[in-house]
């Protein structure tokens, strides 16, 4: 072991004297060089991050206790199968539920698309979620409900014109728990 160590030693430093010497070093930027380098930040992606949502929100609705898992993030367009690092999240969410609680699972969606459409979706991706819920946590008894555009939380529609930030919360898996 002492052998190879002292030969990689002696490789390394043959390797570091055959660089070539600097000529000059690196000139130094004056301040002013410094100053004009330096650009503002453009007003237009400031509200980015105020934009940005977390995969969950936690509320209590009387002595329920709600995970809201918003589609937009968790999900692909139109499709309902949980990314890699979904299964691991949905885990750690649930962690915290009481042993053999009663746990509902419902899928929503927002008014866009075919009722038919909507329903199957609502209801694969409230399956997905509980998949990973029973694969973390298989002590809870889940009930599993797909809701459509039944439940909205929010207009999808205001004054007769679209509401795109309404039907994105509409878009959502809800965990549900007594707590």
């Amino acid at each position: 072991m002492r052998r190879a160590c002292a030969g990689a030693v002696a490789l390394a430093a043959s390797l570091i004297l055959a660089l070539p010497a600097a000529a000059e070093p690196l000139p130094t930027p004056s301040d002013a060089e410094l100053a004009a380098s330096i650009f503002p930040i453009d007003p237009k992606t400031a509200p980015i991050e105020a934009r940005t949502r977390p995969v969950e929100e936690r509320t209590t609705q009387g002595s329920e206790q709600v995970v809201t898992l918003s589609s937009d993030i968790l999900f692909v367009f139109d499709k309902a199968e949980l990314p890699k690092a979904g299964p691991a999240k949905i885990a750690e969410l649930v962690q915290d539920v009481p042993q053999g609680a009663k746990v509902s699972v419902g899928g929503h969606t927002d008014s866009i698309g075919s009722a038919a459409r909507n329903a199957a979706l609502s209801q694969e991706r409230a399956e997905a979620v509980a998949g990973a819920i029973r694969a973390a946590r298989p002590d809870l008894a889940l009930t599993v409900e797909g809701f459509a555009a039944t439940k909205p939380v929010e207009p999808n529609e205001k004054g007769g014109e679209d509401n795109p930030e309404g039907r994105a919360k509409n878009r959502r898996v809800e965990i549900r728990y007594a707590g």
